[in-house]
């Protein structure tokens, strides 16, 4: 995906209508329910994930990922709000 400035562009945009393989989507699907409800998050949720093929490492990165940019948008964006 990183090479192919097309596809990268329709996910900055909107990934539910980007050119994504199952396994891409899921974890984009994941990452956004990760963002907006984290308690819904469930074993079925990670179950298929595995099932994608991601490994239990692979998902705990994904969550930390997710949850690092979410703490760091909110952070500069509350700050962005100080005048110094």
């Amino acid at each position: 995906m990183a090479n192919d400035e097309k596809l990268a562009t329709q996910v900055a945009t909107d990934f539910t209508k980007a050119d994504l393989s199952p396994r891409e989507r899921r974890i984009a699907d994941f990452a956004v329910k990760v963002t907006r409800s984290p308690n819904a998050c469930s074993p079925t949720d990670l179950q298929l994930l595995r099932e994608s093929g991601l490994t239990d490492t692979s998902i705990l990165s994904l969550v930390q990922i997710a949850a690092y940019y979410n703490m760091s948008t909110r952070l500069m964006e509350s700050l962005s709000t100080i005048n110094p």
